[in-house]
């Protein structure tokens, strides 16, 4: 079963890779957005793989070399093979991951076999992307011509639609395999021609994921020119993804429970099946994904965009490995540019743009490692350094409460509540959002970040962090497989004020009812009364829970609050661990040393680290930390 279990996983990581589409969205209520809307065209940028390539001469006779990846039409090929998985899966039970590793790199290359490029970065064969000028990228020409393939992030774009019509939106398309500074020099051509095209002096752009690396390389680069309004990136790729460096350096140690939960969150399930991973050790994953490397290196290695994709902490080793042949001079040069001439200066050139005028915004998502393994606070695929400039404490690890952001902001307070942020650094500190939970580009499956989203890429009512308290700088997904989201009463989300005295717990889910059974505060000496039978909540619905107790006043410290419930889903049992920070008197004192994360719960401030961990493996470290912490709430009510 594991290794079933594991050859799913592989290709569902494969397919966040390479950017899979095909997941429909859930039909989206009727939204306001609030202010005076733009009447600039909005250039859609879209995120790796996007654009469909083909090879030949004519765009209507010529065979499509890539369809964003989608596994309708890998899974059919793989199913013709099913006797010979059959043997894979048998040889990988005796720890030999290459049979079946050879066998889905074989499928990739037969669904797609036009896409490789040469040493040097260019490409083997003829490729082009669909459709590049303005009236033909038009998302009104696309739809009543049937090119809606062409048609970008359908779900997001569709509310901007619904405000300035199809005829509005603008797709770009470009071959993503290469260079972002190749890119970016085809999006300044574009977006003059659009400028042309509708007669307008400015575009407003919304960019998402590897379209947020083009975008923001554009800006270096071009930004001086004005030609944009309003920019949004959506998870920016701006300095490299964590998992192009895990594939090229064969260090996957795949992140399970991430890679369900990202699918939990894009379908909107609102069960948990996580769960069943908890005492699972899947290393067969991470064998078949290592075995992998030099098949995907095979297809992918010399594609520029790749090389633009690696961390620059990584970028050398990967590069010694890779690109140490004469033949690879030209791609490690325009790739070195990129990493040490072009992202040295995105900051300062953003920010320039930003002072004359140029609305400018980072959203992104964080609180998981990176799915290949990367010990990063993430959004599973783009470390939150990479996309957004911020110091980041390792993944499982905060900053102590005497932590010192790096940069004073004006005195302008930018630590996380979870204390695992310093958005200090960031390249735009008053205009980077960030959402706690939310997966990798995937603003619109989260309520909070797609109201923000479309709020800023239609008007400039929003102009930072501090305009709209809707939105403060450090959110949380409210997406329905979160189950529950919970703030403190009369303080800003994630934080806790002298005037808090109630914590509002909201379900989140669409259908099921919730029933909050306990409620744990570590770090501050305080109660909440759930009831003898706990409080039932109905979807969508809140509930304040009364706190008894002293605020600590002194600003700076940490604390975590677990939620214990009931869901009507799969996994009956569950509980939810958040951070926080107390903002309420004198500062904290402190050493600026880096901590590890606790648990948070009842269970673990009266067991070992070694026994909790024992209890891990056997997969019943959440259900005893549960019904621990219930009874130890419960025990509290009597006191």
């Amino acid at each position: 079963m594991k290794k079933i279990i594991s050859v799913i996983l592989c290709a569902v990581l494969l397919a966040c890779v390479c950017g899979v589409t095909g997941y429909g969205a859930v039909p989206d209520p009727e939204i306001e957005i609030e202010g005076e809307k733009t009447d600039n065209p909005i250039v859609i940028l879209p995120g790796y793989s996007g654009c469909r390539l083909y090879y030949g001469d004519d765009p209507e006779t010529g065979v499509c070399a890539w369809a964003g990846v989608s596994l309708d039409e890998l899974g059919p090929n793989l199913l013709k093979r099913i006797a010979e998985l059959g043997i894979g899966l048998g040889a990988l039970t005796l720890g030999n991951a290459d049979y079946i590793a050879k066998i889905i790199a074989e499928e990739f290359e037969n669904t797609w076999p036009y896409m490789a490029c040469n040493p040097d970065g260019t490409s083997v064969y003829d490729l082009h992307p669909y459709y590049t000028d303005p009236e033909t990228t038009n998302s009104k020409w696309l739809s009543d011509t049937d090119n809606d393939f062409c048609r970008h992030d359908r779900e997001m774009v569709g509310i901007f639609e619904d405000y300035v019509g199809k005829e509005n939106i603008y797709n770009f398309n470009v071959d993503w395999r290469m260079g972002a500074e190749d890119c970016a020099n085809q999006l300044n051509d574009y977006i003059k021609a659009v400028k042309k095209y509708t007669g307008k002096d400015k575009v407003n752009i919304y960019a998402i994921s590897h379209g947020g690396q083009i975008a923001a390389t554009y800006l270096a680069l071009f930004g001086e020119q004005l030609d944009a309004d309003t920019v949004v990136l959506s998870s920016p790729a701006i300095g490299g993804s964590g998992l192009a460096s895990d594939l090229l350096l064969r260090q996957v140690d795949a992140d399970e429970q991430t890679i369900v939960q990202m699918v939990e969150q894009v379908t909107h399930t609102e069960e948990n099946y996580e769960w069943l991973l908890r005492a699972n050790q899947l290393g067969f994953l991470d064998k078949v994904l290592n075995s992998l490397v030099p098949h995907v290196v095979n297809l992918m290695g010399y594609w520029p965009s790749v090389w633009d994709f690696t961390v620059t902490e990584k970028y050398e080793e990967c590069k010694a490995k890779y690109l140490s042949g004469s033949e690879c001079a030209p791609l490690a040069g325009q790739s070195d540019r990129f990493h040490y001439e072009i992202l040295p200066t995105v900051g300062e050139k953003m920010q320039w743009c930003r002072d004359h005028g140029m609305n400018i915004s980072i959203i992104t998502g964080t609180g998981c490692r990176i799915a290949s393994g990367m010990q990063v606070n993430s959004d599973a695929i783009i470390p939150v350094s990479s996309a957004t400039g911020a110091t980041c404490a390792p993944f499982g690890s905060r900053f102590d409460d005497g932590y010192t952001q790096v940069k004073d902001c004006g005195g302008k307070y930018k630590v996380s509540p979870d204390k695992t942020i310093d958005a200090s650094t960031c390249y735009l500190p008053d205009n980077t959002w960030f959402s706690l939970g939310n997966y990798h580009a995937w603003t619109y499956f989260s309520d909070i970040t797609k109201y923000l989203t479309a709020q800023l890429v239609l008007t400039n009512e929003i102009g930072s962090v501090y305009d709209d308290p809707a939105y403060p700088q450090f959110l949380k997904s409210d997406n329905e497989s979160k189950s529950v989201v919970f703030d403190f009463n009369n303080a800003v989300t994630g934080y806790i004020s002298g005037e808090s005295d109630a914590l509002e717990i909201r379900n989140v889910m669409k259908k099921g009812s919730i029933r909050v059974n306990a409620v744990y505060a570590d770090g501050m000496d305080v109660t909440f009364n759930a009831g003898l039978f706990g409080a039932k909540i109905k979807p969508g619905e809140s509930v304040l829970f009364k706190m008894k107790g002293i605020v600590p006043e002194s600003s700076g410290k940490y604390v975590s609050v677990t939620v214990c419930y009931t869901a009507d889903n799969i996994t009956p049992l569950n509980y939810t661990t958040c951070g926080f920070t107390v903002l309420n008197g004198e500062a904290q004192g402190g050493t600026g040393e880096i901590i590890k994360t606790g648990g948070g719960t009842a269970l673990d401030k009266h067991l070992t680290e070694p026994v909790m961990e024992f209890l891990g493996k056997l997969g019943l470290r959440e259900w005893f930390s549960m019904l621990f912490t219930v009874m130890y709430c419960g025990f509290n009510l009597f006191r």
